[in-house]
């Protein structure tokens, strides 16, 4: 079977009530995208500019790089084995009520077909990592 042309793209996400950024940064090890800190003035995501109000909780982001990638499951594998020790610490963000998500973004020229293993899920499921999916289409099927 032939494949369908599609790229992946990969971030991982960390929301919490009040935890400095920073911190997120240093015990991951990886170099935010994004962050935002409760409290902390909100800003307009392109200009900087002030907003109205304050960050109600902490907002982190990391990119991941995955350019090429052929299928999403060996992405994935491959992200949980460098996400998995840090586990204690991710299970400590959502016992305080934070979130952590690892975003997939499939960009695909028809439809997409695949299966991700129990034993990956599990695998997020144990670090405590909701996955999120978000398939962009390259044509909007309707169907006959």
């Amino acid at each position: 079977m032939d494949h369908i042309a599609r790229s992946f793209k990969a971030s991982l996400h960390i929301s919490h009530p009040d935890i400095d950024p920073a911190e997120i940064s240093q015990t991951v090890g990886l170099i935010p995208k994004k962050t935002t800190r409760a409290g902390a003035q909100r800003t307009a995501p392109f200009t900087g500019d002030p907003l109205p109000g304050a960050y109600e909780f902490s907002h982190w982001s990391h990119q991941f790089e995955v350019e090429g990638a052929f299928d999403l499951g060996p992405v994935l594998e491959d992200l949980v084995e460098k996400l998995q020790r840090h586990e204690a610490f991710f299970a400590r963000i959502v016992r305080e009520d934070g979130a952590v998500e690892l975003f997939c973004g499939v960009f695909a020229a028809g439809n997409w077909d695949e299966v991700l293993s129990h034993s990956l899920l599990g695998r997020l499921a144990a670090l405590h990592i909701d996955l999120r999916l978000d398939v962009y289409p390259s044509k909007i099927c309707k169907p006959e």
